[in-house]
């Protein structure tokens, strides 16, 4: 998963001495990824890398099947010029990911075409509260991706079928048939829980 494996606890000194900077910007950008759903804070503990239980991130699938495919709709109401093109982008770079065999890629990229969604829906609230879950979320899918390969298991995900999906939300609200992209939104948030189940 990179430098930093899920559980693993991050010690503000030994960021600020690799990075060359003071601990303001090293606890802001930690704060940051707190806010994300990447990074889990305990008192006087510090951060760790977030882990979710496998109840965890059902609560987060259950939270994800009722918000995001309304937020699609909002999105398929509201989206601008601008915020398809956005979304274009992101498809693309998750495509690159999924063909390249890139994992991170492909999961960087599947976040970022939500996160865009969320943002074409103008609820910053309903995007705030799927950003914090669904960052983790994310997280521990593409963790759970990178250990099936290593251990020499088939991948729990299949990307190109991801992409496809992600084709299907994106033109249907480009169309503004937001219960359609809600619908297919639905059923790939589905797909993804039972990657949590196998």
């Amino acid at each position: 998963m990179g430098l930093f494996q899920p559980g693993q606890r991050i010690v503000e000194r030994e960021l600020t001495g690799r990075f060359g900077v003071s601990s303001i910007p090293v606890r802001e950008a930690l704060q940051d990824l707190e806010s994300r759903g990447l990074l889990t804070r305990r008192l006087n503990h510090g951060y760790s890398v977030v882990e979710l239980s496998s109840t965890e991130a059902r609560r987060i699938c259950e939270l994800r099947r009722l918000l995001e495919p309304k937020v699609a709709e909002w999105a398929a109401e509201r989206i601008t010029a601008e915020g398809i093109k956005g979304l274009e982008l992101q498809l693309r770079e998750m495509d690159k990911g999924a063909r390249s065999g890139d994992m991170a890629a492909f999961f960087h990229s599947d976040l970022g075409f939500h996160r865009l969604l969320w943002k074409a829906s103008e609820n910053e609230f309903a995007a705030k509260a799927l950003e914090t879950s669904l960052g983790s979320l994310f997280a521990s899918g593409l963790a759970r991706s990178l250990q099936a390969t290593a251990a020499g298991r088939a991948e729990p995900i299949d990307r190109v079928a991801e992409v496809a999906t992600h084709r299907r939300i994106l033109e249907a609200i480009k169309e503004r048939r937001g219960v359609e992209a809600g619908r297919e939104l639905l059923a790939m948030a589905e797909g993804f829980e039972r990657h949590f189940q196998g």
